[in-house]
C-alpha cells in the first residue's frame, strides 16, 4: 500500500483491535483474530512478512511438477559498487542499509545475484503488499488475450452487474487499471491519508467481518473518471472481481493456469482470501505470498513482452500499454513525490527511460528495465510504509547494476564481432 505514507503499523493494529472488540458484540470472539493483530506489531514484521499465509486463510497457487529452474550465472556482479549520497557502496551494504530480507537479480534471464537475511531463504514465501497490484493487472491482460474481455475500454459494469448503481457505474477497465476512476479513497477529509486502506484490510482481512468485494464498492465518486490519479487499493479489488467474473473461477486458479505453471515457478504461492472456503475471494491489492525467484519471473515475463518459451501469454502491445504513462496526469513526476520521478500505467509504476516497477509497502519491489535486460526482485522490512531515502537509494543501485552489467557484457560482444570479422576475412 504505497499510498499509506506516514501511517504506522501501530495505528493499524490499534484500529484492528477496536474493530475486533466491536465485532465481539455480534459473534463469538475469534482467537485467530488476535494472532492476526499481533502479526502486524513491529517486532514481528520480519516473521510476518515471511509467514503471512500461516496466519490468514490462504488459497494455494500450485507450481507445475518438474518446473524449469532459472539458469544460475552467479558472480557476474563481483566487484560491483554504486555511488549514493557521496559514498561508494556494495550490494551487501545495500541490503543492510535498506533492511532487505532478500535480493534476486536477473540479467538476460539468468540469475546473477541472490542473497537473503533475517532467516529467509530461496524457498521463503514473502508477502508482497501492493506489489500484487501489478500481478492483478497482468491477470486482466491474460483475460484480454484469452478473449474473455473484449477491450480495456469496455465498462466494468458490462462484466460486473453489481457495479450498477455504485460509483463505479460507467468506469472503464482502463480507468480502473490506471487508478483513475474518480472514486474517492483515502481522502484526507475522512480522517487522514490511509484511513480507507487500513479499514479495508482491518475489516476484510484481519477481522473478516465484511467481504472485500462489498467494501470495494462502498466509496463515493469524487471526480470525473479518466481525469485524476488517485491511488486506490479498492480499485484493484474490483479488477480481481472482474477476473473472477469473466473466468468463472477464483483468481488463484487463473494465475496458476496462465502464469504460475507455464513459467515453471520454483515454489507454490499463497494468496490470502477474505474468508476460508470456496466463497473466499483473494485480496487484490495486497497479501500475495511467493518466493523471490518466482516474483522475479513475473518481471521477466514483462521484460519479454508477455511471451514465455515462445508462447504469448499477454496480448501483443499489452506490456507497453501497461508500463508507459499515457496521460499527462499519470506522467513520471506527476503522481507522487516529484523527486522520485514516478508515473503510473496499468497498476505498474513507470519511469522516464522505460523502466517500471511493481511496488509494495515496506520495501517490496519487482523492478524491470528492458533496456538493460534487468529484473530485480527484493523484499524488505522498512519501518515506515514508504521510506523516501531507502527508495531513492534502491533505485540508484538498480540503475547502476544495469549499467555495470551492460558494460561488462560489451567486451563479450566486441570479441564475438571480432571473431566474425576474422572468419569473414578467412573466407
Amino acid at each position: 500500500m504505497f499510498k499509506t505514507v506516514g501511517v504506522g503499523i501501530g495505528a493499524f493494529v490499534v484500529g484492528a483491535l477496536v474493530a475486533v472488540f466491536a465485532y465481539r458484540e455480534v459473534v463469538p470472539f475469534p482467537n485467530d483474530v488476535v494472532e492476526r493483530g499481533k502479526a502486524f506489531e513491529p517486532e514481528n514484521a520480519a516473521w510476518f512478512y515471511q509467514n503471512a499465509s500461516e496466519v490468514f486463510p490462504t488459497r494455494t497457487v500450485s507450481r507445475a511438477e518438474g518446473g524449469r529452474a532459472l539458469v544460475d550465472n552467479l558472480g557476474r556482479l563481483d566487484g560491483f559498487t554504486y555511488d549514493y549520497d557521496g559514498s561508494s557502496k556494495t550490494l551487501d551494504q545495500l541490503m543492510t542499509d535498506t533492511t532487505m530480507m532478500g535480493l534476486a537479480i536477473l540479467y538476460r534471464g539468468e540469475l546473477v545475484f541472490e542473497d537473503y537475511a533475517l532467516g529467509a531463504g530461496p524457498g521463503t514465501r514473502f508477502t508482497t503488499f501492493s506489489a500484487v497490484k501489478s500481478i492483478t493487472s497482468t491477470l486482466v491482460g491474460a483475460a484480454v488475450h484469452d478473449g474473455l474481455i473484449g477491450s480495456v475500454d469496455d465498462r466494468l459494469d458490462a462484466y460486473i452487474s453489481d457495479l450498477k448503481g455504485t460509483a463505479y457505474e460507467g468506469v472503464t477497465i482502463k480507468q480502473a487499471l490506471q487508478m483513475s476512476s474518480g472514486v474517492r479513497f483515502d481522502y484526507e477529509g475522512t480522517g487522514g491519508p490511509g484511513n480507507d486502506t487500513l479499514a479495508l484490510l482491518r475489516d476484510a482481512v484481519i477481522v473478516g467481518k465484511r467481504r472485500a468485494n462489498e467494501m470495494s464498492v462502498s466509496y463515493p465518486r469524487a471526480e470525473d473518471p479518466g481525469t485524476t490519479f488517485n491511488y486506490n487499493t479498492a480499485e484493484t479489488q474490483i479488477l480481481l472481481w472482474l477476473v473472477r467474473e469473466v473466468t468463472g473461477n477464483n483468481a488463484s486458479a487463473y494465475l496458476e493456469e496462465k502464469i504460475w505453471r507455464p513459467l515453471g515457478m520454483d515454489h507454490d504461492a499463497g494468496w490470502i482470501i477474505d474468508r476460508a472456503g470456496p466463497e473466499g475471494v483473494e485480496i487484490g491489492g495486497a497479501m500475495f505470498n511467493a518466493s523471490l525467484r518466482d516474483l522475479a519471473r513475473i518481471g521477466l515475463l514483462m521484460e519479454q513482452d508477455g511471451v514465455w518459451d515462445e508462447v504469448r501469454i499477454l496480448p501483443e502491445g499489452w506490456v507497453e500499454a501497461a508500463t508507459v504513462s499515457t496521460e499527462g496526469y499519470l506522467a513520471p513526476g506527476a503522481v507522487h513525490d516529484p523527486s522520485t520521478g514516478r508515473g503510473y500505467g496499468y497498476q505498474w509504476w513507470t519511469f522516464d527511460g522505460g523502466a517500471f516497477i511493481a511496488d509494495g509497502a515496506y520495501g517490496q519491489t519487482i523492478y524491470v528495465d528492458p533496456s538493460s535486460d534487468l529484473v530485480v526482485a527484493r523484499t524488505s522490512v522498512w519501518e515506515a510504509a514508504w521510506d523516501k531515502n531507502k527508495d531513492l537509494e534502491s533505485l540508484a543501485a538498480f540503475k547502476a547494476i544495469g549499467a555495470f552489467l551492460r558494460n561488462a557484457a560489451q567486451p563479450e560482444v566486441d570479441a564475438a564481432d571480432e571473431g566474425l570479422m576474422v572468419d569473414a576475412a578467412a573466407e
